[in-house]
């Protein structure tokens, strides 16, 4: 992990942001995104970062190796105020930097985040398939809330996801 750093997204981080992205969504078939379905152009992604600097309660946070992105990671929260206290969180790194924990900083990172907006819950889908993601969430606490079957349509074949939460204040939840 010292060879990283993970901070907020800039403006200035757009093009290397939407390098990132196309590196990302060419490699995995584990996110919702397909290639050519994220920015279209430095530009774009440009204005997503404005956006998510825009909304207080939403993060969009990357790890840097060197001058290169190598993860992502974001929580976006609900926009209505019925919906204000809950967050989607997703993730996203690079095959060469997995297993380096990452994912669990990031996870980290994200939950103290949202505790300070403050956000009451997290939740996420991953696909049935990824069973190593599956691992990570379970291992810092988040509880399988059910699957939605059949509900993604990747190489000719229908996934499920599970649904995954974790309520930032566990005590306050019940």
């Amino acid at each position: 992990m010292n060879d990283y750093v993970l901070r907020p997204a800039e403006p200035e981080d757009a093009q290397a942001l939407y390098d990132f992205g196309e590196t990302l969504l060419s490699e995995s078939n584990f996110l919702l995104r397909s290639p050519g379905e994220r920015a279209r152009s430095a530009d774009e992604m440009g204005m997503v970062i404005e956006r998510f600097k825009e909304l207080p309660n939403h993060l969009l946070l990357n790890a840097w190796h060197g001058s290169a992105v190598v993860g992502e990671g974001v929580v976006m929260g609900g926009e209505f105020v019925r919906n204000r206290r809950t967050g989607v969180i997703g993730l996203g790194i690079l095959q060469r930097h997995g297993g380096k924990g990452l994912g669990r900083e990031f996870l980290a990172r994200l939950e103290a985040f949202g505790a300070q907006v403050p956000l009451h819950r997290l939740e996420l889908t991953v696909m049935a398939n990824n069973e190593r993601a599956q691992k990570l969430y379970e291992a810092v606490g988040y509880a399988v809330e059910g699957t939605k079957r059949d509900s993604l349509y990747i190489d000719d074949q229908y996934v499920d996801e599970i649904i995954m939460s974790k309520f930032l204040n566990e005590l306050e939840s019940r």
